[in-house]
């Protein structure tokens, strides 16, 4: 890839990480339903442009709750990927 080569579907990726609602509660910076409302923005964007997309979450059941229903709404046949670690990368 060129460094002036535009992003596509085809050298891109999304990648949502840990948007559950426990996780929220540390933002500070943004007020939550803004932030909710941008994600889900930005998910039906990639979607529209065929970004490739993929969900991350941890401790689901015991702690952090599910994604947001709002944000799987848009990629109803996605099943996010569970980690098991705080570590996202």
């Amino acid at each position: 890839m060129s460094i002036r080569e535009l992003l596509n579907p085809n050298n891109s990726a999304l990648i949502l990480i840990d948007h559950q609602p426990q996780m929220s509660f540390g933002v500070q910076s943004i007020d939550r339903q803004t932030l909710k409302n941008n994600t889900v923005g930005l998910a039906k964007a990639a979607k529209i442009f065929n970004v490739p997309t993929l969900f991350t979450s941890v401790e689901t059941e015991s702690f952090s709750g599910y994604i947001w229903p709002e944000l799987l709404s848009v990629f109803p046949d996605q099943q996010p990927i569970e980690r098991t670690s705080m570590n996202s990368w």
